[in-house]
């Protein structure tokens, strides 16, 4: 096993005998541990102070192909074939490799008393040669009649990393495919006649739709792994609010009726990340017409007072109680399989990143009202 961890501890040698592992297991056994670890969906170990297994759940016995008598006294990287686990004669931790090992760490810090949680890089002898493996292992430390032993937990992180390693890849790649096709077709329309005009400029608009579109998927997923650093700046609210009122008039769906900037009382001014909160106001927007019947109109404004400025959307469609009560969750939507991130992008950019509050009231004769509310900069 190997992974980058910093400082490190330093690994003690030694192993207990038979009999004292029994003990262990004896002790654990008669506590009912086994069977409350076996209720557990991922693959558990309880070691002794020697870092060696004295239980192991039935993820774990199925994750290494071993039953509890063979796993006895093994330690982890023993348990699951790590290249590195029999280079020395005190097994799993006694080699230089193992100095840098997540797992080995992890568990010298739960023997200490701390809880912690790492990733590990293992590479182990399977049934095709060497693999690579990406966990995610956890320690908690736990005393029993005065014997110390840690819980150590280790989750499958493959299915995870190679996502999001993909993600990576398909958004540099799209985006750049997709603003190289925008600026040349920019530079095309300069040279057409003025009866391509109209078909240039709507191909011009698609791209530069989708480029945005692109942005924003990638923003979010972005910020659902916690890797987005806002950058906040004085911004203002009217200007926000034409940007956001623009998007929403260029939508198919806003003809034949309007998205319309409604006039405030004064010129407020808000501290946050302009792309981020523009994503959200685009947002709601975009669900606002969408969720509009022909010929209604879309009604932006901004309130401040109390230390916020309030952004508010307003459709006159009124939801159903069953759309109401789910319109924040992830995979929802009325707009059929595969959508839903709309309202919940806005809850999660507007709240974990931005600070401030997401909600809604939808109810006649008023309509939906979506409101983003933040907190005004302190006066200067």
């Amino acid at each position: 096993m190997n992974d980058a961890a910093d400082p490190y501890m330093s690994i003690p040698r030694g192993r207990s005998g038979l009999d004292d592992l029994l003990a262990c297991h004896e002790t654990l056994r008669r506590r009912s541990f086994a069977r409350a670890l076996d209720a557990v969906p991922v693959v558990v170990f309880v070691l002794c102070a020697t870092r060696q297994i004295v239980l192991a759940n039935a993820q774990a016995r199925q994750a290494s192909g071993r039953t509890m008598s063979e796993l006895l006294g093994m330690r982890p990287g023993e348990a699951f074939d790590c290249i590195h686990a029999h280079l020395e004669e005190d097994g799993c931790g006694a080699s230089e490799f193992c100095t840098r090992c997540g797992a080995v760490q992890t568990i010298l810090r739960g023997l200490s008393g701390e809880n912690c949680v790492k990733e590990c890089s293992l590479l182990r002898r399977g049934g095709h040669g060497v693999e690579a493996v990406d966990l995610q292992v956890s320690s908690r430390h736990v005393e029993l009649d005065g014997q110390s032993y840690v819980v150590f937990t280790v989750q499958d992180q493959g299915d995870v990393k190679r996502r999001r390693t993909l993600e990576r890849l398909f958004f540099h790649d799209v985006l750049n495919t997709a603003g190289g096709l925008t600026g040349l077709m920019g530079l095309l329309r300069e040279d057409l006649p003025e009866s391509f005009q109209g078909d240039a400029r709507f191909i011009h608009s698609t791209l530069e739709h989708l480029v945005e579109e692109l942005k924003a998927q990638k923003d979010l997923l972005a910020a659902e792994n916690n890797e987005l650093e806002p950058v906040f700046v004085a911004l203002n609210a009217r200007t926000l609010l034409g940007d956001a009122a623009r998007l929403g008039a260029s939508l198919p769906q806003a003809e034949g009726g309007g998205v319309r900037v409604e006039a405030s009382g004064e010129d407020a001014r808000v501290q946050s990340d302009p792309v981020l909160l523009k994503r959200v106001l685009g947002n709601m927007v975009k669900n606002a017409v969408e969720a509009s019947r022909a010929g209604d109109v879309v009604r932006l404004w901004c309130e401040s007072g109390e230390g916020v400025v309030r952004f508010r959307v307003a459709n006159p469609a009124v939801m159903s109680e069953d759309v109401r009560l789910r319109v924040f969750k992830r995979n929802f939507s009325t707009k059929g399989k595969g959508r839903g991130l709309g309202a919940y992008g806005m809850r999660l950019l507007g709240e974990r990143y931005l600070g401030g509050r997401v909600g809604f009231t939808s109810r006649a004769p008023e309509g939906t009202v979506f409101t983003l509310e933040l907190p005004c900069p302190p006066a200067s």
